[in-house]
């Protein structure tokens, strides 16, 4: 997996060179990657390092615009960090006391430091925040938790944050993703009781030997109970349920009889499954695989405030909707195989929502149909969008086949979100290592104040 961190501090000024102060202050567990790359350059062309430096050009400043003004990135250990310092300038327009406009220049500087962080632990990186503040004293680094405009949208005004999942919910969502433990629950709640002799048939002929393991489970998880079922010797008719064999003792002293007037501890005895109103609840609108995907959400690090489960917007049911890194993720949950007219409620979803991803999990397997669908919509006029993705090839929509898969498909979602949210910090800092095309070719012709730079050295430079 992949996730980002991104802190912010406003500073007064930034020291002369203050990366370069920050990299010699840090000890060898950190790696820079920026200088290095330009040294090296430098050395394969033969031009002084200046010719890989971005040169400001005040003719392409634009007010209020955000410049990049230096960046390194550096390894510790499994984390990548990218440090970058900026300056804003920004034209203010007031009037004075006489009534005329105004134009005042603000300029505001701050360091923007951002991790890349390979797992959904809290990388430790005190250190190295504490080295930061040495070369920018008093700073106070803040972290920068992108708000999704579209979802307040969505909200209305009115935020249902998910809540996180009980342990006994987690556990029996858990329970409920094995196929033939969900059969039987199922079973049992379309029965409204069904007699332990007759569970084996309601789940695949290869699992019935391990039918009381299975019955053990959804009973120990809450799910389903076990009652008895007091049957009538002369009709076969069921007469009742009661909890506990102990519940005779008290029938009988209150008198209570079979219409064939027998004692009903004197009638026959089965023992039944029943759904619990946990059970009923788990089951209902398939709150058990809701509740997975918000558990292995929360454990990739998205917060529980920024996802959505089983909301209605705009007359519209939405299984879960989430803010990834600043982008909106639409989520379509199926206990079933996934065909084309769930493909076309879908679809229209995703017109709706506009989402940035949109994902399909299922538990059985999308049909050819449904995928053909959703090629023809990205092929045809309806645009769908997918900025995360670097291809153009890439399908309109994200599919998960199967719970053995769904943890590993939905960190594979999270982390292309993070990489595209990544990219372009990483660019800007990149771009430091990359060659001035004017600057390198007038260093090579020996137009810089060091001729010795030229190719050759100072003997054989320019002719």
């Amino acid at each position: 997996m992949l996730r980002g961190i991104t802190k912010r501090a406003k500073v007064v000024a930034h020291p002369d060179d203050a990366i370069g102060i920050l990299t010699e202050k840090l000890p060898a567990t950190y790696n820079p990657t920026i200088r290095p790359l330009i040294k090296h350059q430098s050395e394969l062309f033969g031009v002084p390092e200046t010719a890989f430096k971005r040169r400001d050009s005040d003719e392409f400043t634009r007010p209020g615009y955000e410049e990049i003004l230096d960046a390194e990135i550096y390894t510790f250990g499994s984390v990548l960090i990218v440090v970058g310092t900026y300056k804003v300038t920004r034209i203010r327009n007031s009037r004075n006391e006489e009534g005329e406009l105004v134009s005042t220049e603000e300029e505001h500087n701050s360091l923007v430091v951002t991790y890349a962080v390979p797992s959904a632990e809290d990388p430790d990186v005190a250190e190295f925040e504490n080295l930061i503040s040495e070369v920018w004293p008093g700073i106070e680094l803040s972290e920068i938790r992108p708000s999704s405009r579209r979802l307040r949208e969505l909200d209305n005004g009115k935020p249902n944050p998910a809540d996180i999942p009980t342990t006994e919910e987690g556990g029996a969502a858990e329970v409920l993703s094995e196929k033939s433990l969900r059969m039987l629950a199922i079973a049992i709640k379309s029965s409204k009781g069904l007699l332990l002799g007759d569970a084996p048939k309601q789940i695949p002929p290869a699992e019935r030997g391990r039918i009381d393991d299975l019955v053990d489970k959804l009973i120990v998880s809450g799910l389903i109970q076990t009652e008895i079922v007091i049957i009538c010797a002369k009709t076969s008719a069921q007469i009742n349920l009661i909890p506990s064999v102990d519940t005779f003792e008290h029938l009988d002293k209150a008198g209570v009889r079979c219409s064939c007037g027998r004692l009903l501890s004197a009638e026959k005895q089965e023992k039944a499954l029943t759904i619990t109103e946990f059970g009923r609840a788990m089951l209902d609108g398939n709150r058990w695989m809701s509740i997975l995907v918000l558990r292995y959400l929360i454990k990739l690090g998205i917060p529980a405030a920024n996802i959505r489960m089983e909301q209605i917007y705009s007359g519209e049911e939405v299984d879960c909707i989430a803010e990834i890194h600043g982008r909106i993720v639409l989520f379509e949950l199926k206990d079933k195989e996934f065909n084309r007219g769930n493909a076309y409620s879908f679809g229209a979803k995703i017109g709706i929502f506009q989402p940035d991803v949109s994902v399909v999990i299922t538990t059985e397997r999308v049909g050819a149909d449904a995928r053909d669908h959703f090629m023809a919509r990205s092929a045809g006029s309806v645009r769908v969008r997918r900025p995360y993705r670097d291809s153009a090839e890439a399908e309109s929509v994200t599919f998960i086949e199967g719970l053995p898969n769904l943890e590993s498909g939905l960190d594979a979602v999270v982390t292309e979100v993070a990489k595209a949210a990544l990219a372009p910090k990483f660019r800007s800092a990149l771009s430091f290592s990359n060659p001035v095309a004017l600057a390198l070719l007038s260093a090579w012709a020996g137009e810089g104040d060091d001729s010795s730079c030229s190719p050759g050295g100072p003997e054989t430079g320019k002719s």
